[in-house]
């Protein structure tokens, strides 16, 4: 009798956001070997986040790899299950042999790119991260959020980048030979060593892959004036906003979309104020101690001010 499938996938590409993980999905995606689902960030295993489409029935999930070849490896990538509380313990349950691979960048760049994609994805609504950063508190006791955020959680930016505290748990539930820790950066100046040292980690071939595109670039926002007047426009017109929005969409005009190709443009993100660069390294600074004492790397200049400029 045949033996039935694993509903978990073989590897998962488990964190962290704002790392990489869409340039790793999409480099990974097109080898012969591997079948990736065709969805990223489904959010099945982590039970206890409550993103806005997250996928929870079994079957759905067990669909986006429909048609993938019996043979190809299949794999999944959902950044946030690094800050699950139960993702890869659900994981493992299902399929204990699983394989991880987790990229961590300085978390000073990466909360100050993490509030760039939620400003741009309109889960977060304070266009200005220091502020946003300072508002944490107040978020946590449920003030000051933001009416389209579907995971409160993602606003908090400390908590969300502590990727000290991550890869500590990180590589205690998981078997040393099933987990893989890539660093960011790495991926930015060699992205095909990294990813032959992907495939060699998930035992596949090489399949000479030369081409390595940048992908998912921060986004910048060019007047937050127009962001603002934008968010205001459903208080300002009241009723008439929900009949006007339909009406625009019978004849296939998009508002968001348009404000969001009119006012962000991808590029690399500018300087922090000096001031908050200096303090957010203080902040993060345990967390890259703990980074450095786990992988036996020498990351001085992500405890100096201005060293989250250098990182992708």
């Amino acid at each position: 009798m045949e033996k039935k499938r694993s509903l978990a996938p073989e590897f998962f590409i488990a964190g962290a956001q704002k790392c990489g993980t869409t340039a790793l999905y999409s480099y990974l995606r097109t080898h012969p070997r591997i079948a990736l689902s065709v969805r990223k960030e489904p959010y099945f295993w982590s039970t206890d986040l409550h993103p806005r489409g997250a996928i929870t029935d079994a079957d759905e999930y067990a669909r986006l790899w429909e048609g993938a070849p019996v043979d190809a490896l299949r794999g999944e990538a959902t950044p946030a299950y690094i800050r699950s509380a139960v993702a890869i313990p659900n994981i493992l349950r299902e399929r204990p042999d699983a394989r991880f691979i987790l990229l961590i960048r300085n978390p000073v760049a990466m909360a100050a790119s993490l509030h760039a994609q939620l400003v741009y994805s309109q889960d977060e609504d304070e266009p200005y991260f220091e502020k946003a950063w300072r508002l944490q508190a107040a978020r946590r006791g449920g003030e000051h959020l933001p009416p389209r955020c579907s995971d409160p959680t993602k606003l908090q930016y400390e908590r969300v980048c502590a990727l000290g505290d991550q890869l500590e748990r990180f590589t205690g539930l998981i078997p040393e030979a099933n987990q893989l820790v890539l660093f960011s950066e790495d991926m930015a100046a060699d992205p095909r060593a990294v990813y032959q040292r992907t495939l060699a980690f998930l035992g596949l071939p090489d399949d000479g892959r030369l081409a390595f595109e940048r992908v998912n670039e921060n986004w910048n926002q060019r007047s937050r004036r127009l962001t603002r007047f934008h968010r205001r426009l459903p208080q300002r017109l009241g009723r008439l906003y929900g009949p006007l929005r339909a009406l625009a969409a019978r004849f296939g005009v998009r508002p968001t979309a348009m404000v969001r190709r009119l006012n962000f443009a991808q590029g690399p993100r500018g300087r922090l104020d000096p001031r908050f660069d200096a303090e957010l390294v203080a902040a993060f600074r345990p967390q890259v101690l703990k980074i450095e004492a786990l992988t036996g790397r020498d990351l001085s200049h992500w405890k100096r001010a201005g060293g989250a400029r250098a990182a992708p």
